[in-house]
């Protein structure tokens, strides 16, 4: 005969259905808390994405704005009277880029060679829509052979080519060689200024090399490539004592994605700087190229630049419906600067208001990967661009910066 448990010492435990809940319940905390834990990893990544991507742009605009703020330091800002200058020596603004009618193709160099096209599917190429723009800047030794440089004599040949005698001498020897001035992308290009008065040519044909007191050239007008072109000069440039510096440094700035088409690769977007080799020709003599580098980035995840050029009441036109008058904007059916025109710097009209910017303000923003969307909440106008489509749940980071050209403020 077994003996028997008292009913006290029996062994308890958990059924089977017990078990079954506590596990789903278990198991639901812990997905709630992976979730949680994914959901604050996600915010903890897009903060530091967004706030490297605003450090960057911050350096990014500072850059531009230095280049804006040299580039018009021997320039004075805009022209006097109508009919000036149609070219504009300082910036060289590009709005709308891919725009139907406008620039979809941005030459960087002369030659025409290594162009810049738009993006598409996974090529490389700037983003449409954006703007972007160049800075020419004369020589960057503050030599007298360079800066006291002036026209001492002028001989019209046609409407586009002059024979000029520029006093004292402001080559060095490479830069009037014979290959030299063949090469498109390595012949001197000139910058001739005075008050409010400025324009852009190069050298074609070397007539006397000359001695340290005076050089003799024949110069061409330029085409948005810098390269020779038919167009007529204007507005009285280049002229008599006008002074002359030759054109050192170039650099562009634009919105740029490079190539995605390789999944162990893939494409970078961001603010890139295209730019001329670096160059010193009174020390090293070696004539600079004015063919631009790759887009190399300065900015990673900004994804749209807008900007608003700032010239004189005068020079640009009302808007419709009426805005600023001062500021020179691109408005649907209202072309009011002609900035996307392929021949914009050559245009005696729009070139005139090229040539009278004084000012500008720059409008980036960053919109990348966000951890919550916002259905039917609207993005913010960036400038005169509305981002396609108007609502697609993501609010952009913005950023922006103003630059008014030194000698507007220190004459």
């Amino acid at each position: 005969m077994s003996a028997r448990i008292p009913e006290h010492r029996r062994p308890s435990g958990f059924t089977l259905i017990e078990l079954m809940i506590a596990s789903a319940v278990g198991m639901v905390i812990l997905v709630a808390a992976m979730a949680a834990f994914d959901l604050q990893d996600r915010f903890s990544r897009n903060t530091e994405r967004l706030l490297g991507a605003q450090a960057t742009t911050g350096m990014g605009l500072t850059m531009m704005a230095r280049d804006l703020e040299n580039a018009g330091l021997r320039f004075r800002g805009g022209v006097k009277v109508a009919g000036g200058a149609p070219y504009a020596a300082v910036v060289r603004a590009y709005d709308n880029l891919g725009a139907a009618g406008g620039i979809t193709s941005l030459a960087s160099a002369p030659s025409g060679a290594s162009p810049v096209v738009k993006q598409t599917g996974t090529a490389a190429g700037f983003i449409p829509g954006t703007d972007a723009f160049e800075v020419l800047q004369g020589s960057s030794v503050a030599s007298t052979q360079r800066l006291g440089a002036q026209v001492s004599a002028i001989t019209v040949l046609s409407p586009s080519t002059r024979t000029i005698v520029i006093a004292p001498n402001p080559f060095v020897p490479n830069e009037l060689a014979g290959p030299t001035v063949a090469n498109v992308d390595t012949a001197p290009i000139l910058m001739f200024w005075k008050d409010d008065v400025h324009c852009i040519a190069r050298v074609t044909q070397v007539i006397d090399p000359g001695t340290a007191a005076s050089a003799t050239v024949n110069i061409s007008s330029v085409d948005q490539n810098l390269a020779a072109s038919a167009t007529a000069f204007g507005g009285g440039c280049p002229a008599f004592q006008q002074n002359v510096e030759v054109l050192e440094n170039r650099r562009r700035y634009l919105i740029y994605q490079s190539d995605n088409s390789d999944p162990t690769k893939p494409g970078r977007l961001g603010l890139h700087v295209q730019a001329n080799p670096s160059c010193n020709p009174v020390t090293t003599l070696v004539a600079c190229s004015m063919a631009l580098a790759a887009p190399r980035m300065i900015a990673e995840g900004v994804d749209d630049m807008q900007i608003a050029w700032r010239v004189p009441p005068a020079y640009s036109p009302p808007l419709t419906p009426p805005l600023d008058q001062g500021w020179c904007q691109q408005k649907p059916a209202n072309p009011t600067c002609g900035f996307d025109a392929p021949n914009a710097i050559d245009n005696p009209v729009i070139g005139e208001r090229m040539a009278s910017i004084i000012g500008a303000q720059i409008f980036v923003a960053s919109r990348g990967p966000e951890v919550l969307t916002r259905p039917n909440e609207p993005v913010p106008v960036l400038l005169n661009h509305v981002p396609n489509p108007p609502n697609d749940g993501i609010v952009r980071s913005i950023m922006q910066a103003s630059v008014v050209f030194r000698n507007m403020v220190n004459p």
